[in-house]
Parts: C-alpha cells; structure tokens; sequence
C-alpha cells in the first residue's frame, strides 16, 4: 500500500458507502494490528448487519469536537489559494521599479516574458511530481515540501536576474504541488455536511489574494517606492513566503495535522486514529475511521491509468475538461490578471494614477462573486452557467474591441467598465466551473490531466502576451480571444451535459461511460 498512489477526489468516491464495501473492515476493528485495506472482501451484505452497524455521516458529523478549529485547519490547508492569488498580478505592478534595479539580457518585452512564464514552468513541474510524490508522502508532508519551496521564495527579494528567476521558479513548485495537494487534503478531512462552504472558500481565498495584491499596489503611487532605489517591491515579493510559513506553522506545528485517508495508504492506522481522535468525540471516531478505510480501498479499485483516458470511454469528457482548462486561460482575463498594469496603461494613455485605481477596483470586482457564487449555483446548472457565461464574455470582449480604438478619456472609463463586467462574469461563471466541472466528469486520472494541461496554457499565454500586445494592441488581442471564447461555446453547447443533482452513476450515463 505503500507505493500506491491515492488520485484526486471526484464523485467516484461518493459510491464508497456499500454494504459489502464495509463488511470485512467492520470484522477487524477491534484488533490490535489493522491489516492493509487491499485484502479482499469475503463477507456477505447480511453478515455485516451482525457484525458491525456504522452510524451515518450525518451523525456522525455531529461528533465533531470544534468545529472553530476544524475551520481554522481547513482554511489554514488552503491559505495556499490566497498565494495563488496573489501571485497573479504581483510581478506585473512591479516591472518598472524591479527592472530598474537589475540587469537586463533582452528587451523589456522579451524580459517580461521571462520573467512571467518561470512561475507556471515551475508550476507545471510542481503539478507533475505532485503524483509521484503522493506516492511515497502523506499529503501533510507534500504541503510542507510545497511550503518548503514557498519560503524559499523570499529569496525572490535579491535584486538579482537570475536569482529573481531562480527562485520565481521555486514560488512556481510550490503553487503546483499545492494547488493539487490542497483539493485532496480538505476533501479526505472536512465531513461532507461542511464541504460546500469548504470549497467555495477557495474561489474567495483567490480573490482575495488578487485584492490584497492591487491593494498593495496603492504604495506605487507614490514616487519614491517605485524609484531606482525603491524596497517596497521586495516587501511584496517577500509576502508569499510569510503566507507558506504560517500554513505549516498553524498546520504542522500547531495542531499537527494530517490526512487519515493517506497515512492508512502508508500503513499508518493507529496514526490515522490519532488524527481522528483530534477532530471527533471518541465514540465516533471507531466509524468515521471504518468511513476512511473504505474510501482508501475504493480508491485503489477506480484507478484505471492515465493511457485508459483516451479511450472512446473517457475522451469526450476529458477534451471538455482540457477545453475548459485552455478557454479559462485564453478567454482574456489571465492575461488581465497577470499583466493588469501594462493592460491598463495602454487603455489609460500612461496616466499611472488612474492605472493604479483601476487595478485596485479590479481586485474588489473580483472578490465579489466569491460571496454569491454558492447561492446561484444552487438554483442553475452548470450547463447553462456556463454557457450564458460565454456568451456574456463575448458581449464583453466585442465591446472592449470596439472601444480599443478611441483614445478618449470617456472611452477609457467605458472601457474599464466593461472590463469590470468581464471579470464579474468571469469570476461568476467560467472561472469556478472550470474547478467544478474537471472533477465532476472525469477520472481522478482525468482531473489530474485537465489541471495539467492548465498550467501548460497558462505558462504559453504569460511567455508569448507581452508580444501579442506588442504587435495587435489591446483590439487585436480580444480579437483573438473573442474567436477562441465563439468556437468553444459552441463546442459546449453540443457536448456539455446539465449535471445538476445526479449522481455519479448518473453522470456517467450521461457521457457514455456506463
């Protein structure tokens, strides 16, 4: 068990609960020495009736001792999505001043790019070796590795080029494998009762780590702090890596945390007891642990292999999660996000104040969605979520077009406006879908491919933007994503399936796969 890698949550694990599935773990919950939970099942529904009754989640989600600090770890494991916030636009406000300050090998375009395109190259490494390393780790060491990288960063700060670029790639590690490691982590220890305010946090993690960031960013206004001889763009380098150190602080130090699901994956059971005797009242910890056991076996019985994702089985869904992960990169916004101050510079003919406001006003806009976000997906469906998304976006990008070719001030605000509208509907729609949906369809293999593939696009569109804005200005750049936003929501509209409320046999009717 070992060697035996636990892929990424999705709704396979909702079909954890059988009959069968908790007969032969019931049989050996009372002994000394637990075996592994690959052996095989030999007992029949109705022997497990005499043997062992387990409670219901729902009661026994009531056994939980605090849930103040059941929260505080949950949020802790994901104050790594405030990172992934912050670092979207952090470098892009920072360009000038940091520029001013070291060495350059190329011209300030081709430096951009570099520049920005390290971080995702370190991502995309981090969310490769994220599989293999759960292999050997329990996920509480995976985030310390990711952490570990983290803090390294603060050497982010020594005005440097390839110091800079060195250690932007450690930052870049350390979001890859944490953005992978966190969705595992909050899922195998939050009850399901307390998941769906769990994981709309992360959404409002983000944007809040994208306001944070264009909050600091007011400190440019002032001429002094983005001088040649200015500190302050190393005092916003140097806040990622305070970020990771409290995570593992709080997590690791404080309240010695880790997953039950991995650490019996490892071979730990009586560890993975200890973990649930911090978290419930002990006469339900003997059931939640059986809970656990189960969802480990389940897990080594659904994994098929990434080859098996293109087959005729798995492909539909896994070209919608790729497309899903390319048009959330490429409908626009990452390239707002991660080159908000250049975006905004053109739009503003150089007036550096209204840039810097308008950066500030685009990270609340932002945060904003994050606190609607869980009522309105209650009422619509993702399909047409999604959908009526696209098509907003497109209004949007047509207009910004439209209004890139006047240099008036009145166009500018108008301009931004829109802007705004954009990021709304973003943050609303495709952007929280995009996480939503990968897992819903696919395979943990699936998702594990699908968020891969994001990090792919992501790092093309940071290296080749500071270029296309060159050559095509603000007009021919939404051109472009305008054309990509058009042709992927008529994919979806004839390949994407409403999900609301099935379950995941249902689901998989739904796409072919039963």
């Amino acid at each position: 068990m070992a060697n035996q890698v636990i892929p990424l949550y999705n709704q396979e694990s909702e079909n954890s609960k059988t009959d069968s599935g908790y007969l032969q773990i019931s049989k050996v919950i009372n002994q000394s020495q637990l075996p592994s939970v690959s052996a095989p099942l030999t007992y029949s529904p109705s022997q497990i009736k005499k043997k062992f009754t387990v409670q219901s989640d729902s009661e026994a989600q009531e056994g939980l001792k605090s849930f103040v600090h059941l929260a505080i770890i949950l949020v802790a494991i994901q104050s790594g999505n405030f990172s992934v916030g912050y670092s979207l636009s952090y470098l892009s406000m920072s360009f000038t001043t940091l520029f001013s300050q070291i060495t350059l090998k190329g011209s300030e375009i081709e430096e951009q790019g570099l520049f920005s395109a390290v971080l995702p190259i370190g991502q995309l490494v981090g969310a490769i070796v994220t599989k293999p390393l759960l292999k050997y780790t329990t996920r509480n060491q995976s985030l310390l590795i990711a952490d570990f990288f983290g803090v390294l960063g603060i050497l982010q700060v020594i005005p440097n080029r390839e110091v800079i670029l060195a250690f932007r790639f450690s930052y870049g590690l350390c979001l890859g494998i944490s953005s992978i490691i966190m969705a595992i982590y909050v899922k195998e220890i939050c009850p399901d009762k307390y998941y769906e305010a769990f994981s709309v946090l992360a959404s409002f993690l983000i944007a809040g780590g994208l306001f944070f960031i264009n909050f600091l960013g007011l400190g440019y206004l002032n001429p002094d702090l983005r001088g040649k001889n200015s500190y302050y763009w190393q005092i916003v380098f140097a806040i990622p890596a305070l970020v990771h150190f409290l995570r593992s602080f709080i997590i690791t130090f404080v309240y010695k945390m880790d997953s039950p699901d991995s650490l019996i994956q490892m071979n730990q059971s009586s560890q993975a007891k200890e973990i649930l005797k911090k978290l419930y009242q002990p006469e339900f910890v003997d059931k939640i642990f059986l809970t656990c056991l189960k969802r480990v076996e389940n897990y080594s019985e659904q994994q098929e292999g990434i080859l098996s994702l293109f087959s005729k089985k798995h492909l539909k869904t896994l070209i919608i999660g790729s497309l899903l992960a390319f048009i959330s990169t490429w409908c626009g916004l990452f390239a707002l996000y991660s080159y908000c101050s250049q975006i905004f510079n053109v739009i503003t003919n150089g007036d550096f104040t209204l840039n810097t406001l308008f950066i500030l006003i685009i990270g609340i806009v932002q945060l904003i969605p994050a606190f609607i976000s869980k009522f309105v997906y209650r009422k619509i469906g993702n399909r047409p979520l999604l959908l009526c998304g696209l098509f907003i976006l497109i209004l949007c990008q047509v207009l910004i077009i439209g209004l890139s070719y006047s240099e008036t001030l009145a166009a500018s605000i108008t301009s931004f406006i829109i802007i705004c509208f954009f990021s709304f509907t973003f943050a609303l729609t495709l952007g929280p879908i995009t996480y939503s949906m990968i897992p819903e369809i696919n395979t943990s293999e699936g998702t594990y491919f699908c968020f891969v593939t994001l990090y792919v696009w992501q790092l093309f569109m940071l290296y080749i933007f500071p270029f296309m804005l060159d050559a095509l200005q603000i007009g021919g750049v939404f051109i472009v994503f305008a054309i990509l936003t058009f042709l992927s929501i008529i994919y979806f509209y004839f390949f994407v399936k409403e999900t609301k409320g099935l379950s995941h046999n249902e689901i998989e009717k739904q796409y072919g796969k039963l």
